[in-house]
């Protein structure tokens, strides 16, 4: 990533997140994104209360949507060119395979299919 748009995350992340943000949220994004095909992705590692459990993947990927429509455009797709390979990989995931549609918010789940 170049260093203006590493300059413009880190001033979207003074305004409207916490410093950090979206490297940890793009870190949980790239560990679900690169879960061993054989194996269940961990998707809910606690009971959903900001305050009591960090954030589920999902909400790190809603994270990294509104930086990319909040990031001025040359720095947006720059973050899209690192998100939509592992948006791919993640819906390539056996278990996601044929139950979801890559259009709209798809990362929204009640819950994941593979968390029966």
């Amino acid at each position: 990533m170049s260093g203006s748009a590493q300059a413009e995350i880190i001033r979207l992340e003074r305004t409207r997140f916490a410093p950090g943000d979206l490297g940890k949220a793009l870190a949980a994004w790239s560990k679900l994104a690169h879960t061993p095909r054989k194996r269940s992705p961990a998707v809910r590692t606690g009971c959903g209360e900001p305050s009591c459990c960090p954030p589920e993947p999902d909400e790190w990927r809603e994270l990294l949507e509104i930086a990319m429509h909040a990031l001025p455009s040359k720095s947006a797709r720059e973050l899209a060119r690192i998100v939509g390979p592992l948006d791919s990989r993640i819906l390539d995931h056996p278990a996601l395979r044929h139950n979801v549609s890559p259009r709209g918010r798809w990362w929204h789940f009640s819950r994941w299919p593979w968390e029966d």
